[in-house]
């Protein structure tokens, strides 16, 4: 890793990682402000627990998960879906920035042309990506402890730090696959277009086969099937063995984005 072009780099996107770390702050800031009213309310769960099971699981709420906890209204509202999307398009656009975009305005050139080899300004980029995941992910977990003691609601920690180390993993994933592409085809639109079709495509299997019975088998090839958050913080599922394997694709994947890169043609 060069530190010079680390600290560079980073100063660039901190201004963003602080803007949406305030955004997820305030939001699970809302949320928690609300939920107490919302459980003195029985008309509201018993409104939740009508909702047709497939309206649940695009949502990201298993069929039989509960309606009646903390858990089950913050995962719903916040984690099974909507933080997702954000992180996974967080991860995409900037991977994608850091190198494809890169490309396509010269400045990797320019970069190329200086003492410093593709693998260090490639390891530099993955630094880059890794740390902002772990802030926002830092950030979205000890905000949501702080809004939660605010809120007088009394929640098991630990669960929620597990979905932080998932959270990771699990984005890292993303931010890595987005990576590969922008070095793959150095080309800002086509690595754009390839990382976001294969999120949406994970996406789509894990919600058809949450669906149909007959296309259950598509889950398993989806990496949304790794993100159960509501059963994660009630503490039914243990994440440890996701982690472990989201983790190991990453590092395969990451072999193969080096040696790509490596022997890519780029104009100097």
């Amino acid at each position: 890793m060069n530190r010079a072009l680390f600290r560079a780099m980073f100063r660039q996107y901190r201004k963003k990682v602080v803007a949406i770390s305030t955004g997820i702050f305030l939001y699970e800031g809302l949320l928690t402000s609300v939920y107490p009213i919302i459980a003195k309310n029985p008309a509201v769960t018993e409104i939740a627990e009508s909702m047709p099971s497939a309206v649940k699981t695009v949502f990201g709420v298993s069929e039989n998960a509960r309606t009646d906890t903390f858990e089950a209204f913050i995962s719903g509202q916040f984690y099974a879906r909507i933080w997702v999307m954000l992180m996974a398009l967080y991860g995409i656009q900037t991977a994608n920035a850091l190198l494809a975009k890169m490309v396509d305005n010269g400045s990797l050139a320019l970069l190329l042309s200086t003492p410093v080899s593709r693998s260090e300004i490639l390891s530099t980029q993955l630094r880059v990506l890794m740390s902002t995941n772990g802030i926002l992910v830092g950030a979205t977990i000890f905000g949501l402890f702080f809004a939660a003691l605010c809120a007088g609601i009394t929640i098991k920690r630990r669960n929620y730090l597990r979905l932080g180390f998932l959270g990771v993993s699990f984005f890292s994933l993303i931010e890595i696959y987005s990576l590969f592409f922008s070095a793959w085809f150095v080309d800002q639109e086509k690595a754009l277009t390839y990382a976001i079709g294969l999120t949406l495509g994970f996406y789509g299997m894990d919600v058809l086969g949450s669906l149909n019975n007959r296309f259950s088998w598509l889950k398993s090839l989806s990496i949304f099937q790794c993100f159960q958050p509501q059963e994660i913080l009630e503490g039914t599922i243990n994440p440890k063995g996701s982690i472990v394997k989201l983790s190991a694709v990453s590092v395969l994947l990451w072999h193969f984005t080096k040696k790509v890169f490596e022997k890519q043609d780029l104009a100097i």
